[in-house]
């Protein structure tokens, strides 16, 4: 919420200048209820999506979903919306630059990949902010309630032709200046899967391999960087379930990670954690299951899913869940640790290894009337430091809080870069203190 800015005040009567710089170091103090636990605010900062009134991507259009950090360092991000828009951070410069829409499009929902030869692959889909239009019936038996759901939720996809696989080539574009409206020069691939939006990217660079997960059928699809051909491995979730938290959408795995020796890893049929094998080719099940809030006496079934995941530098997988869990697994020796939870409201946001060993962490659900929490996780000490709430106060020129996140990675040089998703949004820079 932006409280005001003092620079663009103008008044009139030199009386009343006075009285609002006597009073207003109190007022502000007084009505800003919202407090962060990171000490020194210097270390917190944002940035615009690109010039203000020249080519700033738009409100309603701004929320960041996706973030990538690239081999040469620059920041990627691509937004969710009435239409969805691409951007580059650049720490050198200290920037963001837009890089154009994404024409017909509406959301980029965790999917941007990087090939080793430096290209940005991005895949798109429907506007996962949006609401639903829910029919009324099945009211008082579960399996007609989820019926219901899961009807309204395919007649929202029934005209939508499907989210594409795009190849955007940085040495070819970065430097072109893109004014507001203008498009991105993108490369189409294709649409994976019909009627479904492209809901989260990995890639095996070595292999040159991209893999993805649809939603609301949960396909897994691979595209092949040198064949340019896409092959649809059919659907990881042989249930349809509506765990929440947002009772309208079907749980299924918002993330998936590709570990050092090419198995990809995501969540499944009853939260089990499956992997994609390269070497056989084929989807497997294991009996390990991701940590979430489980009522055994209830009388329907339902499971959490994984938001979202990253990894350190010896290969081991941190995983946030819908439940607001977090848990490490070693892709090696199979074994998954509970790490717990933070926060009693759901949702771990996303998350991003720093390079001072910590994992943070963005939690709290989107339809809560509380905002999101920054918290680290310390593997060494097996504690949580709990960062509060992501103030920017560069007052009197400009204060920020953010209330709403769904992306975040680091940087080459530490610094922790997290993606507001609000009606209009910033890119968000923390730098964690030194070991």
């Amino acid at each position: 919420m932006k409280i005001m800015h003092f620079s663009k005040i103008k008044f009139k009567y030199p009386v009343l200048v006075f009285l609002i710089l006597q009073c207003g170091t109190g007022y502000m103090k007084s009505q800003d209820w919202a407090k962060s636990n990171i000490r020194e605010l210097q270390r917190v900062d944002l940035r615009d999506l690109g010039y203000p009134m020249v080519n700033e991507i738009p409100e309603n259009s701004s929320a960041i979903t996706s973030l990538l950090t690239a081999h040469d360092g620059l920041i990627y991000g691509g937004t969710s919306g009435e239409e969805s828009y691409l951007f580059l951070f650049n720490p050198s410069v200290n920037k963001v630059r837009h890089l154009g829409k994404i024409p017909g499009q509406e959301g980029v929902h965790h999917a941007m990949v990087e090939d080793k030869n430096g290209s940005i692959y991005v895949g798109t889909g429907r506007n996962m902010f949006d609401e639903i239009s829910l029919s009324k019936g099945g009211i008082g038996e579960k399996e007609l309630i989820d019926k219901t759901l899961w009807d309204d939720i395919k007649n929202h996809f029934r005209d939508y032709p499907g989210g594409h696989l795009y190849r955007y080539v940085p040495k070819l574009s970065n430097q072109k200046v893109k004014l507001a409206g203008m498009p991105c020069e993108l490369e189409d691939l294709g649409i994976p899967v019909s009627h479904n939006s492209v809901y989260t990217l990995t890639i095996n660079p070595e292999k040159e391999e991209i893999y993805g997960l649809t939603y609301p059928d949960g396909h897994f699809f691979i595209y092949g960087i040198e064949t340019k051909k896409i092959t649809d491995l059919g659907t990881i979730d042989e249930k349809i379930v509506f765990h929440g938290p947002e009772r309208f959408w079907r749980s299924l795995s918002r993330a998936m990670i590709c570990d050092k020796s090419g198995k990809v890893f995501f969540s499944g049929t009853e939260g089990k954690l499956m992997h994609y094998d390269p070497g056989t080719g084929k989807i497997e099940s294991s009996d390990i299951k991701i940590p979430g809030d489980y009522y055994y006496l209830q009388f329907f079934e339902d499971y959490t899913v994984a938001e979202y995941f990253t990894k350190d530098p010896s290969g081991i997988i941190y995983g946030g869940t819908s439940d607001g869990y977090l848990f490490s697994f070693d892709p090696v020796s199979m074994k998954l640790l509970n790490l717990g939870k933070m926060r009693v409201s759901r949702r771990l946001r996303c998350l991003s290894m720093g390079q001072d060993g910590r994992v943070y962490m963005m939690a709290g659900e989107r339809s809560s009337s509380r905002p999101c929490q920054f918290y680290s996780y310390d593997p060494r000490t097996g504690s949580y430091n709990d960062l509060g709430l992501l103030i920017v106060d560069r007052s009197p020129y400009y204060y920020w809080r953010g209330q709403q996140f769904d992306a975040m990675t680091t940087g080459n040089d530490g610094t922790l870069y997290i993606g507001e998703s609000e009606r209009r949004s910033h890119l968000f820079l923390y730098i964690p203190q030194c070991r």
